[in-house]
């Protein structure tokens, strides 16, 4: 993607007619990443009726490229390079972006693009619709004055937009507490795509365990998240810790990285833990390491609307995750996984136990979580839904 520029269309033909009559739409955000929430709006948004482009702060992707230009998606680059202090000449460009295309709706998702969103929209005739996806992140990580600017800003924008788009009810309730109206708040699920990670996870785990070695008789919990305190590993340590003199072959598989790790590896050791758990770091086939486990364990203390959730239950994993934003509106407790409350090392504990101890408990979720998935959060079913919206914030 080249810098700060607009990206040419090299595939027009594949996105059908580029008549005035379709509605064009801007999804904004910091990055994009192949399969995310904006991609699959992106990827199956009816291209007879929507022209839908993708700006971003022109960051690498952190999980997958989507690779848009090889799919004929026009892009804009905004180049964030310097952080916030490039934000007025990502203002500038943005909003002559939307003027000089004649954008209808610009899409801002995340706090930053949505309140730079709000200040090009007012720039220009564009209607905003913001993606709310940070939960309660800014009543966790904020306190005093820091928390009172944070809480202006997210007013400020919120009620300037002409719908806000959010992954649950947990975080719409945060939304109307702020006084945006209930009827600018619409509550959109992301959808689930298929991992691709071939059928052989689903057919053979140990061999699939041995090509990516792991102990094929170890029963392994798998966690899959950035190392940060909000994901809430140190929970999950302390219940691996009560489990394994009951389950002396359990295994905690870490994947993932980020500011945590050191210390979270001091305390495996303080704990005398090392042999009961592995780090992987970053791994780009983290959902073939998923497929190969026993136990998807998600001990987050907040999240939006977790994407390992839905991945989990398209590998047919049991899933024992927090009852944070999202996962109370997906997770039928005992039916599709198992839900537990925020910063309980003992209902952790107790709930991987009873998942060990019960294989059928574990086929039962695993079923009943795939057929969820598959047949309630597919982007067929919730694509249409932002097109909807789309099309009464044009006509509004």
């Amino acid at each position: 993607m080249v810098c700060c520029r607009r990206q040419v269309l090299t595939a027009i033909s594949k996105l059908g007619g580029r008549g005035r009559d379709r509605l064009r739409v801007v999804q904004f955000a910091d990055l994009v990443n192949r399969n995310d929430f904006i991609d699959v709006i992106v990827e199956h948004a009816d291209r007879d009726r929507f022209d839908v482009r993708v700006a971003t702060f022109g960051l690498p992707s952190n999980i997958e490229d989507p690779a848009f230009a090889a799919r004929g998606v026009e892009t804009i680059d905004l180049c964030a390079n310097l952080g916030r202090r490039s934000y007025p000449t990502v203002l500038r460009r943005l909003a002559g972006y939307l003027r000089n295309e004649r954008i209808d709706i610009l899409h801002s998702h995340h706090f930053d693009p949505a309140a730079l969103g709000w200040l090009a929209t007012n720039l220009s005739s564009t209607k905003l619709v913001i993606g709310r996806h940070y939960s309660d992140a800014i009543y966790l990580s904020t306190t005093g004055a820091k928390r009172w600017a944070y809480l202006f800003v997210e007013r400020r924008t919120h009620l300037s937009a002409a719908a806000i788009v959010v992954p649950s009810k947990m975080i719409a309730e945060l939304v109307m507490r702020i006084g945006v109206p209930r009827s600018r708040v619409r509550v959109v699920p992301y959808a689930s795509v298929s991992p691709n990670i071939g059928d052989t996870a689903e057919t053979d785990v140990a061999g699939w365990r041995r090509r990516l070695d792991l102990p094929v008789s170890a029963l392994i919990v798998g966690t899959f998240a950035r190392l940060y305190r909000d994901k809430g590993h140190r929970y999950l340590l302390e219940a691996i810790g009560q489990l394994v003199r009951e389950l002396p072959t359990l295994l905690w598989l870490i994947v993932g990285d980020g500011a945590e790790r050191q210390s979270l590896e001091r305390a495996v050791d303080q704990a005398g833990l090392r042999e009961h758990v592995r780090f992987t770091g970053w791994r780009p086939d983290a959902k073939a390491l998923m497929a190969g486990v026993d136990i998807v364990a998600q001990p987050t203390l907040q999240e939006a609307f977790s994407s390992v959730m839905g991945e989990a239950m398209w590998l047919r994993r049991p899933l024992v995750i927090t009852d944070v934003s999202g996962a109370k509106d997906i997770i039928v407790n005992n039916v599709t996984g198992l839900l537990v409350p925020k910063r309980d090392p003992r209902a952790l504990a107790d709930a991987i136990r009873r998942l060990a101890f019960d294989a059928a408990l574990r086929t039962k979720l695993s079923e009943k979580g795939f057929q969820f998935v598959t047949t309630q959060l597919t982007p067929e079913l919730v694509v249409p839904r932002h097109e909807r919206i789309y099309e009464e914030v044009r006509g509004s």
